[in-house]
């Protein structure tokens, strides 16, 4: 289940994991879960998938009258391009998919999986998607861990934290049972592909 797997060390030299720990401050993670929780009711996304419905919200459903969260969830996306690009990009553009805040109750969880195909290899919904970026907006919860079985490696939430990775099969991930509180994290995707070009990420507030 996770649980068992080594913790990962942000001091790991040979992890293909990259970690960037105080990415953001406690004020501007308070600021994003201050901002999820007015706003999730009316944006949330349905989906129709009954684990996913209810509980994320669009970076582009907020960012006309949420000014100070957008400036953050800008920010986030710009900084965390670099890290991208410097630790595992060869030379491609990239452009920014997806931005979402995204909220986890008390007893869910979720299997491995990557982020561009499905477990048996075959595309998924969202096949364009080539790195993966999670902030922890908090860590006074119990549970909720990362981890990659493959790399056999966790990584404990610490509120602030960046980590960035591939979205292949090469860093199949999963969540360990949140057993106690509420886990709030901001989800970031990077694309080659220019159709996928999120135009919330092109205008400046």
């Amino acid at each position: 289940d996770g649980n068992d797997l080594p913790l990962f060390s942000a001091q790991d030299d040979d992890s293909p994991l990259y970690v960037v720990e105080d990415f953001l401050s406690k004020e501007q993670c308070q600021i994003l879960i201050d901002c999820y929780e007015r706003n999730v009711e009316m944006f949330a996304e349905k989906t129709g998938e009954k684990f996913w419905d209810g509980r994320y919200i669009q970076m582009h459903d907020i960012m006309h009258h949420e000014i100070d969260a957008t400036r953050i969830l800008q920010q986030i996306r710009h900084i965390s391009s670099m890290y991208v690009i410097n630790e595992f990009v060869n030379g491609e553009p990239i452009y920014p998919d997806t931005a979402q805040i995204v909220g986890w109750k008390e007893g869910m969880e979720m299997r491995p999986h990557a982020d561009n195909m499905m477990p048996d290899g075959g595309p998924n919904n969202s096949p364009h998607r080539n790195y993966t970026t999670i902030i922890y907006l908090n860590d006074d919860y119990e549970g909720g861990n990362t981890y990659f079985p493959s790399l056999g490696v966790r990584v404990a939430p610490k509120a602030g934290s960046l980590v960035v990775f591939g979205a292949g099969y090469e860093y199949v991930h999963g969540v360990t049972m949140v057993t106690r509180g509420k886990r709030y994290i901001y989800s970031g995707w990077f694309t080659h592909d220019k159709n996928w070009l999120d135009q919330s990420a092109v205008k400046i507030i």
